[in-house]
């Protein structure tokens, strides 16, 4: 498989973990499917380690994943296009776990 592809299947697989249309059992097999995975592109990698930190805590919420990714030193990390399009209007609005509106 070549580099291209690869990174394209990695980025797919990111968008399906953060997407909640998808069941738990299905992201938790994906997680652990992808847990021993080396990523192509570092920012996937990242992205990746941040997912399964969230994951035990419930739905990843793109406000607690940038949150995350900041406090790992990864700020300006474009964490919108890993979530549906559709949906990352609502996910921006939603608090993170543990904090009220």
């Amino acid at each position: 498989m070549d580099r291209q592809t690869q990174s394209e299947n990695d980025f797919r697989a990111l968008c399906a973990l953060c997407d909640a249309s998808r069941t738990i059992e299905d992201r938790q097999k994906l997680l652990q499917t992808l847990s021993q995975h080396a990523f192509i592109e570092p920012e996937h990698q990242v992205v990746f380690e941040s997912i399964r930190a969230l994951f035990p805590r419930g739905p990843i919420a793109l406000p607690q994943l940038r949150i995350h990714l900041n406090n790992r030193g990864f700020p300006d990390t474009d964490v919108e296009k890993y979530f549906p399009p559709e949906r990352a209007a609502d996910l921006e609005r939603r608090p993170a776990a543990g904090r009220t509106p």
